[in-house]
């Protein structure tokens, strides 16, 4: 039964995991953490946890595992994260990340299949054992048992009442265990509840109101209502559930009105009014199936995660206002499942937006291309712009309808080109731009009304503007490095509105260089501070200057002037991102290296190095080109054991032969994967309980207190003692043990005596 069940699981489940690729930020800072896997086939590939800036959508990090996991919960206080490694990976258990360290601490309950786990309100961890059909309570601070229930049945979902007095944990068999917190025992059972799909984790398909007043559940396509003060089903309802394997994912908007239902293994979400039950789709995958989903504590965002991509949808709107296709072939890239964010999501300032031309009152030309130009700030940690739009009016602003090819502009264009209709509308067209951040937080402008021309009906002001440069004139030598002070004299009949300028370094073929655009018809200078690494003989200057009737003149500088490169003595600077500042790696695994090489002019070649004698001594790993900034070192024999003086230096070198450099130190930690004590011997096995020092000193803990015996055997893979439970301080029931190897401990890991 059981492996008929995992082979479903396998075939139709697909999960994910996620490198976790830094450390935990300030919680006031909005972060997104995401589970990949790297072989969703075998699981074997580990996976990692993707730290994702909230404000920004950028992947900052990503903190290493070395097995597959397929759910993700973090603490109480969001600084550690619950790794569970169910069937069919080959470890199971759960798995302790320190998100601060990016560290694994412990595996807890190795080789039992948790089909989930939550933490309460108390922080107090609930592992859902599905084959043993328990409940265990695992103490949050030294993540020992504190009780197991029985559930007599397979458990597969769990959530808590507001004040924390009862647990709700749904079976297999769709049945709803009650549990008081306090008594940590079963005070009813919940039946009469629609079939689920049998065989499969359900996680997410119940949730509780923010009111506090309901509890739901789903049964395939069916949604259950439970009425919590009495414990009795009130209602029920269907929706189209098209997912893969009959399962659906929940969560309450803050205000108790909306539901949300997503498939998983399927492409839908929905919105259903709890109130009237009417159900609107709101979201369809573009990116494979969907895995995980949840909403921003303000409500504001909905957060979609699927197979290879991940979504933001705006809950006011239903606008999806974000998306990211991660990967494309699952079977050579990582693929993603749950979804987790901290911090304050109301944080920063909506967007502001100005049109910047048209101007009100201008002339257009009726047929012709035109320039629509805006201007978009962000404030300080605010969140990043999604997208613009470009939409027209022809009746004075009653109405605007969106610029085919304008409706969904990137984030940082500021300018669309228009080919402006061929009618002729008097001070009646109006062109208004808008924004939406990753927050869902918008701006819009709106330009003041101007008039579309055609050329035999043209009326008011047919005069070009006049320019002329009055500096720099040719000839002259310029330095790279140095300000070019550029001053000119422009005029019209009627005013100048705006004038652009640019550079060109083949003799005036071409001007790929923008200096600036649109400045103010009043400017008559402009101070350019030349790049340390442009060098032309034959530089030229082009200035274009307009109207408000849309008339424009340009002027080009006669003859070339010379940028000279100046003497380069600044070295590259280089930072490295991974690994951190003593951040303590692993015992056997490969090492992450993050970096940054920038340069006055530019980068040409970079280096890897790598010390593990505390920098007596560097060999090289790896040399790169100017553009790469990570690798991952494998393979070394070196890293399997203990070292406390590791230290990764990277070099960059310029185009002048500057040379700079940046070194971060490290430890490699040993790491135990199991324990027991039989036959009065403990053994652990594990890796790096050998250390690269010639006085190797290995120190033993039992339960927190330090052991004074000589090990029985001592390898780099294995580690026994033999001793009576009393000297060895092993008690009855769990217990705790650790290594120090050369100062360097490992994880705490755990076993039953």
């Amino acid at each position: 039964m059981l492996k008929k069940l995992f082979s479903l699981f396998s075939l139709f489940f697909i999960l994910f995991i996620t490198n976790i690729f830094g450390l935990a930020q300030s919680s006031e800072n909005p972060i997104n953490y995401r589970l990949a896997i790297r072989d969703f086939q075998t699981y074997r590939g580990g996976g990692y946890i993707s730290v994702i800036d909230g404000l920004t959508q950028q992947e900052v990090n990503q903190i290493l595992f070395p097995t597959a996991a397929f759910f993700l919960e973090l603490s109480l206080d969001k600084k550690q994260a619950f790794l569970i490694s169910a069937s069919p990976t080959p470890t199971k258990g759960i798995s302790i990340i320190d998100l601060t360290q990016g560290t694994l601490l412990q595996t807890l309950l190795m080789g039992e299949v948790a089909s989930n786990a939550k933490v309460s309100p108390d922080g107090t961890l609930w592992v859902l054992l599905y084959d043993r059909q328990q409940i265990v309570l695992i103490n949050p601070q030294n993540f020992r048992t504190i009780s197991r229930i029985s559930a007599n049945d397979a458990p597969v979902d769990i959530a808590f009442s507001l004040d924390n007095s009862k647990a709700f944990v749904s079976l297999n068999n769709s049945n709803i265990l009650v549990i008081d917190v306090q008594k940590k025992s079963v005070v009813k059972t919940i039946t009469g509840i629609p079939e689920g799909r049998n065989g499969f984790f359900r996680r997410g398909e119940i949730t509780i109101s923010p009111d506090g007043t309901t509890l739901v559940i789903n049964s395939k396509n069916t949604i259950t209502v439970i009425d919590i003060p009495s414990l009795n089903v009130i209602d029920s309802f269907v929706f189209p559930n098209t997912s893969l394997v009959e399962l659906a994912s929940l969560e309450f908007s803050p205000d108790s009105k909306i539901l949300y239902i997503s498939e998983i293994q399927g492409f839908n979400l929905y919105a259903c009014d709890f109130a009237s039950k009417q159900i609107t789709k709101i979201f369809t995958s573009t990116s494979r199936t969907i895995q995980d989903f949840t909403l921003s504590p303000d409500g504001r965002l909905l957060y979609v995660s699927s197979f290879t991509g991940r979504f933001i949808v705006d809950t006011k709107s239903n606008e999806t206002i974000f998306s990211l296709q991660e990967s494309r072939d699952p079977t050579t890239q990582p693929t993603f499942d749950s979804i987790f964010f901290v911090g304050d999501f109301t944080i920063g300032e909506a967007p502001k937006l100005e049109t910047l031309s048209p101007m009100g009152n201008q002339q257009v030309m009726a047929g012709q291309p035109l320039t629509i130009k805006w201007q978009t700030t962000v404030a300080q940690r605010s969140f990043s712009i999604a997208s613009h739009k470009v939409e027209l009016s022809t009746d004075g602003g009653m109405s605007f309808s969106v610029i085919p090819g304008a409706e969904r502009l990137k984030a940082d264009v500021q300018q669309f080109t228009w080919q402006v209709p061929d009618i002729e509308l008097l001070n009646k067209v109006q062109i208004r731009v808008s924004t939406v951040d990753l927050g869902a937080r918008r701006a819009n402008s709106t330009t003041g009304s101007f008039s579309i021309v055609k050329g035999s009906g043209q009326t008011g002001d047919t005069q070009a503007p006049m320019v002329s440069f009055l500096s720099p004139k040719g000839g002259e030598r310029f330095t790279s490095g140095d300000s070019l002070e550029i001053s000119w004299m422009s005029s019209d009949n009627v005013g100048v509105t705006s004038q652009d300028l640019s550079l060109s370094t083949d003799g005036g073929a071409t001007f790929p260089i923008t200096l600036v655009n649109g400045l103010a018809g009043t400017t008559q200078s402009f101070s350019f501070p030349i790049p340390m690494t442009l060098q032309s003989e034959q530089t030229r200057l082009r200035l274009i200057v307009r109207d408000s009737a849309g008339n424009s003149s340009q002027t080009v500088i006669p003859s070339n002037f010379r940028i000279e490169l100046g003497a380069d003595t600044i070295a590259p600077m280089v930072t490295i991102s991974q690994p951190t500042a003593n951040q303590s790696l692993i015992a056997g695994q490969p090492i992450q290296v993050r970096w940054q090489s920038t340069d006055n002019r530019a980068v040409v070649n970079q280096a890897l190095l790598l010390s593990l004698d505390g920098g007596q001594t560097f060999a090289t790993v790896s040399s790169f080109g100017a553009n790469d900034n990570s690798f991952v070192i494998n393979n070394i024999e070196e890293l399997n054991i203990t070292n406390s003086k590791g230290i990764v230096r990277i070099t960059a070198t310029d185009t002048s032969g500057n040379i700079g450099q940046a070194n971060t130190q490290f430890s490699i930690a040993p790491a135990i994967t199991n324990a027991t004590y039989q036959s009065k011997t403990l053994n652990l096995t594990g890796i790096g309980f050998l250390s690269n020092s010639r006085n190797s000193t290995t120190r033993l803990f039992v339960n927190d207190k330090e052991i004074a015996l000589t090990p029985k055997s001592i390898s780099n893979n294995a580690f026994s003692i033999k001793a009576n439970k009393k000297k060895l301080n092993i008690i009855k029931g769990n217990n705790t043990v650790r290594l120090i190897v050369d100062g360097v401990s490992s994880n705490t890991s755990s076993f039953t005596f």
